[in-house]
């Protein structure tokens, strides 16, 4: 059958596409999934990335390949506005993944030192054509861990000292903006980092039920993290967990991911997977039980700029 692609258009429909496959993508792909629905929402509404502030940029980092229907069957795209990319083909068109290495490396090979991607550990067939296409295996890893929510329904917070709470209940995203800038630091603002932090929450998954935060008896937020639901295949990634600096070490990420954990068993969402790219969040993430694993490695092609 006939392809044609073309860039992504910000003023079109191609981000509701896009979400709707995703959810299609992952409700065949089951646990083994490229990108979960939270991922695609926060590469538009996640403002933290001033390359986001322009719509013409979007049009640069995704481009999309459709049937001769005018069906997307397939995209590349750069979450970060950089030489990092991630291509995702339905099944059925996976013999076209060379095609979209090969669009990459004309279009953006004159950027970058380097370009950089990523293949899941069982997907062979894409890890073959990125050998043949010059990528070589970088010392990177992803792992993703899959959670049975049922495992957590009895989980109680025995440290009389914190509480945990979703920010429908609290409602201080004052004080959520202060423990997330204490884990990851910005060179903005903090008028302008509340203002991204509220567009962020109009994003059409973000809820504030399912964005949790361990709080201790003075009402400060030590410890956090937010799960965004793809309701179509009753699961969970579990994404922005973080604990303040001056609570390391105390079992804090453990005790909100658990509770998180229970939560969304409460709300009938039955799987939950959190991954991790550092050794420390790989190491905490192993400790929480864990049903299973998966990997994903990262390629890297030099490039001549």
């Amino acid at each position: 059958m006939k392809t044609y692609h073309r860039n992504f258009i910000y003023e079109s429909n191609d981000f509701e596409n896009l979400c709707k496959f995703i959810v299609q993508y992952n409700s065949l792909k089951k646990e083994f999934f490229v990108w979960h629905i939270g991922r695609i929402v926060d590469w538009k509404y996640n403002l933290s990335n001033f390359k986001r502030h322009f719509p013409d940029n979007y049009n640069k980092a995704a481009h999309l390949w459709f049937d001769y229907f005018h069906n997307l069957i397939g995209f590349v795209i750069s979450e970060e506005f950089d030489n990092e990319f991630t291509i995702i083909l339905k099944e059925q068109y996976s013999y076209l993944y060379p095609e979209l290495l090969d669009w990459v490396k004309t279009e953006w090979e004159n950027k970058y030192d380097k370009l950089v991607t990523s293949a899941l550990q069982t997907d062979t067939e894409y890890i073959k054509f990125l050998e043949d296409a010059g990528y070589k295996r970088s010392n990177c890893l992803e792992m993703t861990r899959v959670f049975r929510t049922s495992l957590y329904k009895d989980y109680t917070i025995e440290d009389s000292s914190v509480f945990f709470q979703s920010m429908f209940e609290n409602c201080n995203y004052e004080e959520q903006a202060n423990l997330r800038t204490n884990a990851w630091s910005k060179s903005y603002s903090h008028e302008i980092d509340m203002q991204i932090k509220e567009y962020t929450r109009q994003s059409p998954i973000y809820n504030a039920k399912f964005d949790f935060v361990l709080v201790n008896n003075d009402g400060k937020h030590i410890s956090g993290c937010e799960a965004f639901i793809d309701y179509e295949n009753n699961t969970a990634e579990i994404e922005r967990v973080c604990t303040h600096s001056d609570y390391y070490n105390r079992g804090y990420a453990q005790m909100v991911l658990k509770a998180c954990m229970k939560r969304l068993y409460e709300n009938n969402i039955m799987t939950a997977f959190i991954g991790g790219s550092y050794d420390k969040t790989i190491h905490l993430y192993g400790k929480l039980g864990h049903v299973s694993e998966y990997a994903r490695y990262f390629y890297e092609l030099q490039t001549i700029s």
